[in-house]
């Protein structure tokens, strides 16, 4: 129903890092072509074109992302042909080169996979969503609910917003943009009501279960 930006624990330095790990990508398929080539029958093949494509899009995208895509919308179709490049680089060697080999190109595309959905994430998931059901925190891997039995306040402010459960925990979360005075106001108010009504429904049961005895 409403959805805030906020910011996750550690994202801006994770976004930083993400170029970097772009440029360790492109560096290790550059090595893994090289093997390729040697290991087999040490002449271009369509596979070599497409690791050292790949290779030179890492490294390019890793070295001017911040430039060229501020908004990080390619980053996950570059994670993609990386996790593409090693998974057959990974099925093409296995009976050329030691399983110790095999297991590390197996093991660099899980890693590309987990920062494949971990970076969208940090660059487009990060809303906080208010629902019928309750609150969804967002987090690296996935949103957790907090339902309306669960919270006992709630305030969004200009800068932050927090909320205080019933067992005495509390999240605040800063906001990525300006919310607007009169949303704002509204988002506070459906919550209020939301808290409300959940008061009023265990007062309902209470009242229902002393009048059956």
């Amino acid at each position: 129903m409403y959805k805030l930006p906020v910011k996750l624990d550690g994202i801006e330095r994770r976004k930083r890092s993400t170029g970097l790990l772009h440029i360790v990508a492109g560096l290790f398929l550059i090595v893994s072509a090289g093997m390729y080539y040697f290991e087999t029958v040490q002449q271009k093949s369509p596979l070599m074109i497409l690791l050292y494509g790949v290779a030179i899009v890492s490294l390019l995208y890793g070295f001017f992302r911040q430039r060229l895509d501020p908004a990080a919308k390619y980053n996950h179709w570059v994670r993609l042909l990386q996790f593409i490049s090693f998974t057959v680089l990974a099925i093409s060697l296995v009976n050329s080169v030691s399983i110790i080999r095999i297991l590390s190109l197996a093991l660099w595309a899980i890693v590309i996979l987990f920062l494949m959905f971990t970076e969208r994430k940090i660059f487009h998931d990060t809303d906080l969503q208010v629902k019928e059901e309750g609150i969804f925190v967002p987090g690296y891997f996935r949103n957790d609910l907090i339902p309306w039995s669960g919270i006992e306040g709630f305030v969004l402010r200009p800068d932050y917003l927090t909320i205080t459960r019933t067992d005495k925990k509390y999240v605040q979360l800063e906001l990525l943009k300006d919310v607007d005075p009169a949303q704002m106001e509204e988002i506070n108010v459906y919550c209020a009501r939301r808290k409300l009504a959940k008061v009023n429904d265990e007062e309902g049961n209470l009242l229902t279960i002393e009048g059956t005895r």
